[in-house]
């Protein structure tokens, strides 16, 4: 896993003032890195636009250029006046190649022409409000071109907080095929809603190796090599060797029959429904009125419903007379009246809500959000609640899934849209009970639960159209992993 930050204002002054990199020579790195990675990826003499604001992030642009003079065909375009002390003495630099580059002077000649390459460096990390209308044309003027499109350190548009821009009723920002950022990785590049705009992010070293150049952070980035699978080492063993998971079975049987069958996959040695009447069920599925003796992990909520019959009512008592037990709470169980103070007194609660739900979550702690002000500010609502739960491991689904206790947070990059599917949200609560059952802390078990549900659906998008994907394919992938 890798360290996220909000910015790295303080890691450039660490690598000013301990390893003596002015900031020129931060950029003098920075434009070397954009430079090189255009010119492994691209062939000579192709055209490039580089679009530069006023700033530093526009300075980075303007030394990229002059770096570039002489191996692609350089176009450059400046829409605002050059403010920063930097962007100015890199245009000096660049004007001393003025034979060897285009200055376009307007938006008519920059339509005109085609592009093979976009260089985005108008804005950089530090946006925080709204772009004019003329900006936000321009970014439409720039997704239009059929080019390949990279930004620099962030694609322009998206705020601080990750939030691309609104037009009408849409966000905007520019659409990137790669996003080059300097020096480390910044938590806006994987937002939700950024995910859609910075295409494939790479990070450039600005003159130190990152383990030098970096601090230790709260926020952190979850890798592929991040997961790994419970394989089995040792022998001497029976099925009570790997925990034994029970599902709490309410009103509506088959989302935890696939949280289920996602569990006994991932390695829970017995596997239980805990349901007052039998159920239809897979034969490797046990059955019972009451929880197990030997339970070592639980899972409620999902189809259990909201108007509760006796039924449901008499399997909440069993719930709260085991609330010692490490328990995933999903779906129908956030509603239940008295939630909050099962929550209170559960002992190792994982949460795994939707967006929605996380805002009935929110509204227990007197907290009014909208699904859309969570998704524009997740961390700081992930944060809000952690206070006031700070036992609980939170998992907030999401295009990147946060996995968030009081004092850290993890990002998943790993999943994608083909799990936009009823059923598997059902999957994911089933494969992190099932690492919970084998003795994983309710942070592994959720990291690693999440991992498998994101490797799983890569896996199967690989071979087979990404609309198709079902919950019980993605349980048949876990074999694969």
């Amino acid at each position: 896993m890798k360290n996220l930050y909000f910015n790295v204002k303080e890691l450039d002054l660490r690598a000013t003032k301990e390893f003596l990199l002015p900031p020129s020579l931060l950029m003098e790195n920075a434009a070397r890195g954009m430079a090189d990675f255009l010119k492994k990826r691209f062939k000579k003499n192709q055209k490039i636009l580089i679009v530069c604001g006023s700033g530093d992030n526009g300075a980075d642009g303007l030394a990229t250029a002059r770096m570039l003079c002489g191996f692609f065909k350089v176009y450059l375009y400046l829409p605002l006046p050059l403010k920063s002390p930097l962007a100015k003495e890199q245009m000096d630099r660049l004007l001393c190649l003025k034979e060897h580059f285009n200055l376009l002077e307007n938006l008519k000649n920059l339509r005109k022409n085609k592009f093979d390459i976009v260089l985005d460096c108008l804005f950089g990390i530090g946006l925080k409000g709204d772009l004019n209308s003329t900006l936000l044309a321009l970014l439409q003027d720039l997704n239009s071109f059929k080019a390949i499109k990279v930004a620099c350190d962030i694609p322009s548009g998206i705020k601080s907080c990750g939030t691309p821009q609104k037009l009408d009723e849409n966000f905007i920002a520019f659409n990137a095929d790669f996003t080059l950022t300097m020096g480390a990785l910044k938590l806006s590049l994987f937002s939700d809603l950024a995910k859609d705009f910075v295409g494939k992010v790479y990070c450039l070293s600005l003159g130190i190796q990152r383990k030098f150049y970096e601090l230790e952070s709260n926020f952190k980035l979850l890798e592929k090599g991040d997961f790994t699978p419970p394989k089995r080492t040792k022998n001497l063993c029976n099925k009570g060797s790997f925990g034994h998971l029970a599902l709490i079975v309410g009103q509506n049987p088959n989302a935890p029959l696939l949280s289920a069958s996602a569990g006994f996959k991932i390695g829970s040695g017995l596997c239980t429904l805990v349901c007052k009447s039998p159920i239809q069920a897979p034969i490797e599925l046990m059955q019972n009125q009451n929880l197990p003796y030997n339970t070592t992990s639980i899972i409620i909520g999902m189809g259990f419903g909201k108007n509760l019959k006796q039924s449901q009512m008499d399997l909440l008592k069993i719930l709260e007379a085991n609330l010692h037990l490490p328990i995933l709470f999903d779906a129908d169980i956030f509603y239940h009246p008295n939630f909050k103070e099962m929550l209170k007194n559960a002992k190792y609660p994982i949460l795994t809500p939707h967006l929605k739900e996380f805002s009935h979550l929110l509204s227990l702690i007197n907290i009014e959000a909208t699904t859309q002000n969570i998704l524009e500010n997740k961390i700081e609502f992930t944060q809000k609640f952690l206070q006031s739960f700070p036992h609980c491991t939170l998992v907030l689904k999401g295009a990147n899934t946060l996995i968030a206790t009081q004092s850290n947070i993890f990002i998943n990059p790993l999943g994608n849209n083909s799990l936009a599917k009823g059923g598997s949200g059902d999957v994911l609560a089933g494969l992190i009970g099932g690492f919970l059952a084998q003795g994983y802390t309710p942070l592994n078990a959720s990291i690693q639960g999440v991992l498998a549900h994101s490797l799983c659906a890569r896996k199967f998008t690989k071979k087979y159209a990404n609309f198709s994907l079902s919950p019980l394919d993605l349980i048949s992938q876990i074999r694969y992993l």
